[in-house]
């Protein structure tokens, strides 16, 4: 009975983590995909990248300069030189001796905020209405006569209408599409698009721009 006990408490346990991994997907969840790379472009003779300013997403103030800074941030984990100023820009410093120059390119495809939604809805009684015929016999005097008798009860329940709403909350989403080009020439040497949803706007927002330069670094770091 005790081992049977123990199996039963597994058994709700297992349970309980499969539903709670269908949450935490449903709450955070991201579109991953290859970035394209032109293979005959030389990474390793690529001196800095500079970032070009980040245009602010459809009525959302702001949101370049939040991904802009979060990209400046994100290089600098991964251990390159960043600077930034008024004239320039933000320039990635790769390879003081190599020569070419890359420009990145970022496009907000996406930024915005999660919501609160109240969805109403109504439940409706239309009613009811009840009737009871009720019907007695009776002998009269005569023994050959009877007296019938029929009476009616009619109940009408008029209904009611309930109205309420019940509260929805969409996920913030950000989504970004980079191209890096050759200063120099304009060739397209690499792309990406990619988007990210999650709980929270300024850390979805951080994790689209780290999941994006972290691929970009692993190409940068291969060419070394």
């Amino acid at each position: 009975m005790k081992q049977k006990y123990i199996l039963l408490i597994f058994k709700n346990i297992n349970t309980m983590k499969y539903y709670l991994l269908i949450v935490i997907t449903m709450l955070v969840s991201s579109c991953w995909n290859a970035p394209a790379i032109n293979t005959n472009y030389d990474f390793s003779k690529v001196n800095s990248i500079s970032l070009n300013k980040i245009l602010d997403y459809s009525n959302e103030p702001g949101s370049g300069q939040i991904m802009e800074d979060n990209f400046s941030f994100m290089f600098m984990k991964h251990g390159y030189d960043v600077s930034q100023n008024q004239e320039s820009g933000t320039i990635i410093k790769l390879n003081n001796i190599a020569e070419n120059n890359l420009v990145l390119n970022c496009t907000l495809t996406e930024f915005t905020d999660r919501e609160t939604i109240l969805v109403p809805f109504r439940i409706e009684d239309r009613g009811s209405i009840e009737t009871v015929i009720t019907q007695s016999t009776e002998a009269g005097e005569n023994k050959n006569n009877a007296k019938a008798t029929t009476s009616t009860t009619t109940t009408t329940d008029g209904g009611s209408i309930q109205e309420s709403g019940r509260v929805e909350y969409t996920q913030a989403r950000v989504g970004i599409i980079l191209k890096m080009t050759d200063e120099s020439s304009g060739l397209l040497v690499w792309s990406h698009s990619y988007w990210y949803s999650g709980i929270e706007l300024p850390r979805t927002a951080q994790v689209c721009a780290k999941n994006a330069i972290g691929l970009l670094s692993q190409l940068l770091d291969k060419n070394k």
